[in-house]
């Protein structure tokens, strides 16, 4: 894990500000507490930690996108539209099982395979990676109904 920092090559003044350690920590300890008090009536149900963080960076926007045409006679037949639906939602399902999660998008032009970006430290600075945990604590106080200080506070269930 690289904490690289980017320096002005004249004067060797730092341009970016590394990563926090402590950051990170809380991220991730944010994402397990929020995994242990899931809704059970929630809509998604995370499998793991891994799956509930895959789904928070995607709906926070943090995500790389993959488009599947549907075709235009396809698209008319609704029955067959369902078809294509279940058929999608079940091989994204089986291929990016316990890995890599994914989450298929439909739209009228067809389907989207939204698969959350990476937060590696190589990937985000601090500033980056401080605005997108503040969406992911946004999104899990919106779903869980606590302040994410305040999950981070309760005991483990």
């Amino acid at each position: 894990m690289s904490r690289t920092m980017h320096a002005c090559p004249e004067c060797g003044c730092l341009l970016t500000k590394p990563r926090s350690l402590a950051d990170h920590r809380r991220f991730f300890a944010l994402v397990r507490h929020a995994f242990l008090h899931w809704p059970e009536t929630h809509e998604f149900r995370p499998s793991n930690e891994d799956h509930l963080r895959a789904w928070l960076l995607v709906s926070a926007g943090y995500f790389d996108v993959q488009s599947v045409p549907i075709n235009a006679e396809l698209a008319q037949n609704p029955h067959l539209l369902t078809l294509a639906r279940l058929t999608i939602e079940a091989t994204v399902e089986a291929a990016y099982r316990d890995r890599d999660y994914a989450f298929p998008r439909f739209s009228a032009a067809g389907c989207e395979i939204l698969r959350a970006k990476s937060i590696n430290w190589e990937t985000l600075d601090q500033k980056a990676f401080g605005k997108l945990r503040e969406a992911v604590e946004d999104l899990i106080e919106a779903h869980v109904g606590v302040t994410a200080d305040q999950l981070l506070r309760e005991k483990a269930a």
